[in-house]
C-alpha cells in the first residue's frame, strides 16, 4: 500500500509532537507499506531521516512557500499526483485542497467546538468577527476536503458531528503520554529553588490559555495564606506575559522547557494549574497523572473528558476558586493522595504511543480498502 503522510502544515506544539511520535513508532512495524512523508520546515527538524528504513521517502516543503497556503497546496497536490497514494493521512488539518485520493484528516481545532467558552466573551467585537470567519473557513475545509476525520477525544467528535451534520467516517484516537516519561535514562535535570508550595503552569502564550488569571490567583493565595512561601513556575519568559513587577517574588519564569527536562520539573512540583478556556487535547494533563502531580483545572468539557475524576475543577474565570482548590491540596494530604490515585487509574485508558500508531494504521488501511471496494 502506498501511503502519503502529510505534515506540511504543522507549525509547533502538540501537533508536531504527535506527528514525530507517530513516525518514530511507524518505522518499527508495517514494513510492507510504502510511506511518503511530506514535512513542514518545523516538523522536518524533529526527525532524523537516516534512522528510517527504505520504505520511507521524505519530502520537505520549501520555506518560501510554507506560509502561503495556495502555493503550499499546489506543491502538495503535485506530490500527490506523482505518488498516487492509496490513501493520504494529514496528521492535523485542515487540508486546504481537495485531493483525487482518499484523505484522512486529524482534527485539533477547539475554537470551533467550544463556542460557549468564556474566552469569546473577553474578545472585542472585531476579534469575535475574526474568529467567526476563521471558524467558518476551517470548518468548510474540514468538511469539504476530508473523506474521514480523526479526533483526539470522543467529546470533540460528538460535538463536531452535532454542529456540522458531518456524515462521513469519524474516529477517536486518544493522544498519549510521550515516551520520554518512560525512559528515565534520558531525563535531564532542571533544578529549581523549592518553596512550601510549588505550582506548575506549563503552557504556551495564547489568549485562550487564560494566563491573565495568574496575578489574581497570587493575590487570592496571599489573602488566604499570609505566611505561605509559594511560587508559580511558568514555562514562559517574563517579557512574554508583561505581568506587573510586584508579582516577581511569586513567579519563576522558566522559559522554554525541553521534553527531556519535563519529568525533572514535575518531580519538584506540588500541583499542576490548567486554567485553559479552549483545548481539544493537552498531554499536560496526562504528564501530571504519570508524574503523580494533582491537577487543578478549569471546569470545561474538554478537561473533564480527559481528566474525569482525576482533577479538581474551578469556574474558569474565578481566581478565588483556583486558589481555594490549590490550598486544599496543600493542606489535605488525603485528598491529594486520592486525586493522584485516580490520575494513575485514569491514565491507563489512553494507552501508549504504539497503541495510537496502531489505531492510526488501522484507520488508514480501512479507508484505503473501502475506497478500493467502491471501484
Amino acid at each position: 500500500m502506498r501511503i502519503l503522510i502529510d505534515n506540511s502544515n504543522l507549525f509547533a506544539g502538540g501537533g508536531i509532537q504527535v506527528a514525530t511520535s507517530f513516525l518514530n513508532d511507524l518505522k518499527t512495524f508495517n514494513k510492507e507499506h510504502l510511506y511518503w512523508v511530506l514535512q513542514s520546515p518545523h516538523s522536518a527538524k524533529t526527525i532524523d531521516k537516516t534512522t528510517f528504513p527504505e520504505n520511507f521517502v521524505f519530502c520537505n516543503i520549501p520555506e518560501k512557500i510554507y506560509t502561503a497556503k495556495l502555493k503550499r497546496s499546489k506543491f502538495v497536490k503535485k506530490i500527490e499526483k506523482e505518488v498516487k497514494p492509496n490513501v493520504i493521512f494529514t496528521t492535523f488539518g485542515p487540508s486546504y485542497h481537495k485531493s483525487n485520493f482518499p484523505k484522512i484528516v486529524g482534527f485539533a481545532f477547539g475554537q470551533m467546538l467550544y463556542t460557549n467558552s468564556p474566552f469569546y466573551n473577553q474578545l472585542s467585537f472585531l476579534q469575535q468577527l475574526k474568529y467567526k470567519l476563521l471558524i467558518f473557513l476551517k470548518k468548510k475545509a474540514f468538511i469539504n476536503n476530508a473523506d474521514a476525520l480523526v479526533f483526539e477525544t470522543e467529546n470533540a467528535r460528538l460535538i463536531f458531528k452535532q454542529k456540522t451534520g458531518y456524515k462521513k467516517n469519524t474516529f477517536t484516537v486518544h493522544n498519549t503520554l510521550n515516551v520520554i516519561f518512560n525512559k528515565k535514562e534520558e531525563w535531564l535535570n532542571l533544578p529549581i529553588e523549592k518553596t512550601q508550595l510549588d505550582i506548575l503552569c506549563l503552557t504556551a502564550n495564547y489568549p485562550h490559555k487564560n494566563l491573565s488569571i495568574i496575578p489574581k490567583l497570587i493575590e487570592e493565595i496571599q489573602k488566604e495564606a499570609l505566611k505561605l512561601n509559594f511560587k508559580v513556575h511558568i514555562s514562559l519568559k517574563k517579557e512574554e506575559l508583561n505581568f506587573d513587577n510586584q508579582y516577581d517574588n511569586y513567579i519563576n519564569y522558566l522559559g522554554s522547557v525541553s521534553l527531556a527536562q519535563l519529568p525533572s520539573l514535575y518531580q519538584q512540583m506540588d500541583v499542576l494549574l490548567m486554567p485553559s478556556l479552549l483545548e481539544t487535547f493537552s498531554t499536560t494533563y496526562l504528564e501530571a497523572m504519570a508524574m503523580r502531580i494533582p491537577i487543578v483545572a478549569s471546569d470545561m468539557p474538554f478537561s473533564r473528558d480527559i481528566c474525569a475524576e482525576a482533577a479538581l475543577y474551578c469556574s474558569p474565570l474565578k481566581a478565588e476558586e483556583y486558589a481555594e482548590k490549590i490550598l486544599l491540596l496543600h493542606k489535605n494530604i488525603g485528598i491529594r493522595d486520592k486525586l493522584i490515585q485516580k490520575g494513575e487509574q485514569n491514565l491507563k485508558r489512553f494507552g501508549t504511543s504504539i497503541d495510537r500508531t496502531k489505531k492510526y494504521v488501522e484507520i488508514i488501511e480501512q479507508i484505503a480498502i473501502n475506497n478500493e471496494n467502491k471501484k
